[in-house]
């Protein structure tokens, strides 16, 4: 595989990329119907914290907000950029260098993950498989409904690399914007035994009633 140095400079930005970070929402159908959802979700909010409950994770979502696939159907996405950066990290020695790949790895693939609409939640014991396009193996699993927790398994060619790991999330929701909490980790271990073990990333959605929303 030929990686050529990129000729951007350092104040390259995305075309796609929102105003203020991340990607802005630029469907208005799809704005509107989120924004009509969340006016709901807030008012189930106030009721919850007004009875002394604070576990936001238990709150039903609004259907309108769902998107048409469960959070084992988009964890895969992550696999998107392993078959660049991570058969290339298997491909060298250098520990610092596998570092670097397997961050671009972690937020270059961001790209095809975010997503504005709730993913379903899978229900226990759900699982969900598909192979990669270097031929990675994926393996996905609800092992808990309440909190909702995911592990995954993915293996890729040749043995070159294992990606192991759980993610679980926890919902902190201000008047215009909310936090997603992820708690989990994901570890790489390489062919030769090294293994590189980082924290799950949150997400943060933002203008959620007023302004370019964004996530």
């Amino acid at each position: 595989m030929e990686f050529q140095i990129s000729q951007l400079k350092d104040d390259h930005k995305c075309e796609k990329a929102g105003y203020y970070g991340g990607f802005t929402c630029t469907d208005a159908a799809l704005q509107k119907r989120l924004r009509s959802a969340a006016t709901e979700i807030i008012k189930m909010v106030g009721k919850k914290l007004f009875s002394g409950q604070t576990d936001l994770t238990k709150i039903s979502f609004p259907i309108k907000c769902m998107a048409p696939i469960s959070a084992l159907e988009i964890m895969p996405t992550l696999q998107s950029t392993m078959v660049v950066f991570l058969n290339k990290a298997a491909s060298i020695q250098d520990p610092v260098e596998r570092m670097k790949l397997c961050l671009a790895h972690n937020l270059s693939f961001f790209y095809k993950e975010k997503i504005f609409e709730k993913p379903l939640n899978p229900i226990l014991g759900e699982t969900f498989q598909a192979r990669g396009q270097d031929g990675a193996y994926i393996f996905m699993e609800q092992t808990s409904h309440h909190p909702p927790i995911s592990h995954f398994l993915i293996e890729g060619p040749n043995g070159n690399y294992k990606l192991t790991g759980w993610s679980q999330h926890g919902i902190k929701v201000g008047v215009n914007s909310c936090n997603l909490h992820a708690l989990g980790h994901k570890e790489i271990t390489f062919k030769d035994g090294q293994r590189i073990r980082f924290n799950n990333t949150g997400d943060y959605v933002f203008n959620i009633i007023m302004g370019a929303m964004g996530h």
